[in-house]
């Protein structure tokens, strides 16, 4: 399957991760509406611990801005970290693109660099959880059509009749 290139603008990806970075980052989060208040104050928890404790809190983030302007406010982020006591195994924590770059490649496009990162890390194996909710069927969609297999099924999980969804992919 040939992965689609038509993000209306060009896309630089970067790990550093400034302060001003938060509150967009948790803008972009809150607005998919996909995430709770809750999950949104996560998103800032990691990006916090990221800039503060650096790589020892294990949290990596990949940030995607338009091309040639490092002062642009992310359209797209990934974070990711290696699954504690494992050898090779990644999680992908949050995968989030702009509403409005939402179906043009951009969300394949942060997938893959993430997982090429993963890759020069030492991973081998990506993991990834999500919602059996109805909403999140487009969610689920995108991962098996990159590659993505669901593994496993927690029922009830989330809440009742709101199942965990564990999709992985070996990474080469």
């Amino acid at each position: 399957m040939s992965e689609p290139e038509i993000v209306p603008m060009d896309i630089e990806f970067g790990d550093e991760l400034a302060v001003e970075d938060v509150r967009t980052l948790c803008a972009l989060a809150a607005e998919t509406r996909f995430f709770s208040e809750e999950e949104v104050l996560i998103v800032e928890e990691l990006a916090w611990a990221a800039i503060t404790e650096g790589e020892e809190s294990g949290y990596h983030f990949l940030l995607a801005r338009p091309a040639g302007d490092r002062q642009a406010a992310p359209v797209g982020f990934a974070c990711f970290g290696q699954v504690p006591c494992t050898c090779g195994s990644w999680d992908l924590y949050w995968i989030v693109v702009d509403q409005a770059m939402q179906g043009h490649g951009l969300g394949r496009r942060i997938l893959r660099e993430s997982e090429r990162r993963v890759l020069a890390l030492g991973g081998r194996k990506m993991f990834l959880e999500t919602s059996s909710r109805e909403q999140y069927t487009p969610t689920r969609g995108f991962y098996e059509a990159c590659g993505y297999r669901l593994e496993s099924r927690l029922l009830d999980y989330y809440d009742r009749g709101e199942d965990c969804h564990i999709y992985t992919r070996t990474l080469d």
